[in-house]
């Protein structure tokens, strides 16, 4: 019966079939799920977004731990005319993004190696030994950094949003051109973005 209704679900496109016979989502369970993202109540998010643009003018993004996907669930972008554009429902790497170094930082071992190997299967072991001192030095600040690993010419920092155990079920972030927003500026307004993601870690968010 199992064996049956799985093949059911990957003759709709809800679930495929990998070589080592896994099951992962399918397209139409994915197309699904973006669909469902952007109608979350991003409200809950808005406050503290909105602080952080008004603070410091770039743009800044929530993204959720959804499965072992970082997803963004809610953004603002930047007024000004050269800024990196993304979307909510855009995955983000974990092993090049600010969000991405946090929810390493503060994930338990296991979930951690989970999120790495989905991102880059067989190369998360050496992955891992390469993050190492800036996973070490993201816990140690609270604080998640991207030096245009991301993206040539973009700097990101990042800070974690926490559940009630101390582990990260996301990441709060502001994002902008290295030109302009330079490592000194983006170093002000930490202490903004810290308070803003403890508030974030007070809420009720989406996670599985």
């Amino acid at each position: 019966t199992v064996s049956r209704l799985a093949r059911l679900l990957e003759e709709h496109g809800l679930v495929r079939r990998l070589p080592d016979k896994r099951y992962v989502p399918g397209p139409s369970l994915l197309a699904l799920g973006l669909r469902s993202l952007r109608r979350l109540p991003a409200d809950r998010f808005n406050g503290a977004i909105q602080t952080l643009v008004d603070l410091t003018g770039e743009s800044v993004s929530v993204g959720l731990l959804l499965g072992d996907e970082i997803t963004l669930v809610a953004r603002r972008e930047s007024t000004h005319a050269l800024r990196y554009v993304a979307s909510v429902g855009d995955v983000i790497a974990p092993h090049r993004s600010a969000m991405g170094k946090v929810v390493l930082a503060y994930a338990p071992p296991q979930r951690g190696d989970r999120i790495l190997r989905e991102a880059v299967g067989n190369e998360a072991d050496a992955v891992r030994a390469d993050l190492a001192d800036e996973l070490a030095e993201t816990l140690a600040t609270g604080i998640g950094r991207d030096e245009e690993s991301f993206a040539v010419g973009l700097r990101c920092v990042a800070a974690p949003i926490l559940d009630g155990d101390g582990s990260a079920v996301g990441a709060l972030s502001i994002s902008g051109p290295s030109a302009r927003f330079t490592r000194e500026l983006a170093d002000g307004f930490l202490p903004a973005l810290r308070e803003q993601a403890g508030r974030l870690s007070q809420l009720p968010t989406l996670v599985s």
